[in-house]
């Protein structure tokens, strides 16, 4: 019991890294989003990966070469699948703001995310206690996302589509934003469920002497390494037909860089802590752990949004739109939770 608290802590922080981590890119000033997203994609989804990798687990390259095709083959590709949805994440984030952005995104994730390991790791279990709490859960979080989609729309048209001046990163209308990210939501499923369908690489990581509850650290390796090089290779694209190479000798680019890496550490931090936590937890620990990472992050994204005056000139029934979903986010997170201790 203590460990599934003690993990459902981790969880928690590592919620408030992933809810924040796109903060600082808010920031970066005289840089377009193919400059800001490809030192993201390097550092955040590669170099800074694959240090706490090779840091955690002894002889990572003998567990590869120890692990079965099927093994390794299984994060790879949904790692591929985890790029085409961060590219659609970093253009659907620049159009819509944080609060609705994350709400949509972040709320497919979840459900999807949530549901999917649930059937392929415990399907007798759905209609049990706790995975009927799961459902609930659930349900309550998609209304949450809901209120809160419906207030971005309302915030948008009150502000008279000001969100782009706001976030001073993309002119991406706010359909073809919204479409991005209803993509990003599908596509980035693919984090959790190909980490819970991993569980032999963690083993062999195991068995070569990785502490159990770092050995997801050999899946994440895998996974944002091949959905990293997707992202490098498209912002390249876009850096080349766009003209915008020069951005990196702007006036303030070395402070873009700098916050483009503390951006990159808080979510690849994010993810590691979400390993260990939902390691700890148990069984479920992919699917509740999953369920309260996701709900509280979108809780946390959408302070954020507040904080940075995303809400400004909203009028009173739009914020209280707003904060009804926040309420409804947070009384998830507390079924989640409690299905933990059943």
């Amino acid at each position: 019991m203590n460990n599934l608290f003690l993990g459902l802590l981790i969880v928690v922080i590592a919620a408030f890294f992933q809810g924040s981590f796109a903060v600082p890119m808010s920031y970066a000033r005289n840089w377009k989003w193919e400059n800001s997203w490809l030192i993201f994609s390097i550092f955040g989804m590669i170099v800074f990966n694959l240090l706490f990798s090779i840091i955690s687990i002894p002889n990572l390259i003998q567990v590869y070469q120890s692990a079965s095709l099927s093994a390794f083959l299984i994060p790879l590709l949904f790692g591929l699948i985890f790029g085409i949805s961060a590219v659609s994440f970093g253009l659907g984030i620049a159009a819509v703001g944080f609060a609705l952005g994350y709400a949509i995104m972040l709320g497919l994730l979840l459900g999807i995310g949530t549901f999917i390991p649930m059937v392929i790791l415990h399907p007798e279990e759905i209609l049990t206690t706790r995975g009927i709490l799961i459902l609930i859960g659930l349900f309550v979080t998609l209304i949450g996302i809901g209120l809160s989609a419906y207030a971005g729309i309302r915030k948008e048209r009150e502000q008279g589509g000001r969100t782009g001046e706001i976030t001073r990163i993309s002119k991406i209308s706010l359909k073809i934003g919204i479409l991005l990210c209803i993509i990003n939501g599908f596509c980035a499923s693919a984090i959790n469920i190909g980490f819970s369908m991993s569980r032999s690489l963690m083993e062999t990581a195991i068995a070569h002497g990785a502490n159990e509850n770092l050995a997801g650290n050999a899946i994440w390796a895998v996974l944002f390494t091949s959905g990293g090089i997707l992202n490098i290779m498209y912002c390249a694209y876009l850096i080349g037909a766009n003209k915008t190479s020069e951005n990196f000798k702007t006036e303030g680019s070395l402070k873009n860089f700098i916050f483009i890496l503390i951006m990159s550490l808080m979510w690849i931090g994010s993810f590691i802590l979400y390993g260990i936590g939902a390691t700890m937890m148990g069984n479920w620990g992919t699917v509740i752990g999953w369920s309260v990472y996701m709900a509280l992050s979108i809780a946390v994204a959408n302070l954020w949004g507040i904080f940075q005056g995303e809400w400004s000139g909203a009028s009173r029934k739009t914020k209280t739109l707003m904060a009804q979903g926040l309420l409804m986010l947070l009384c998830a997170i507390v079924i989640f939770s409690y299905s933990g201790t059943i």
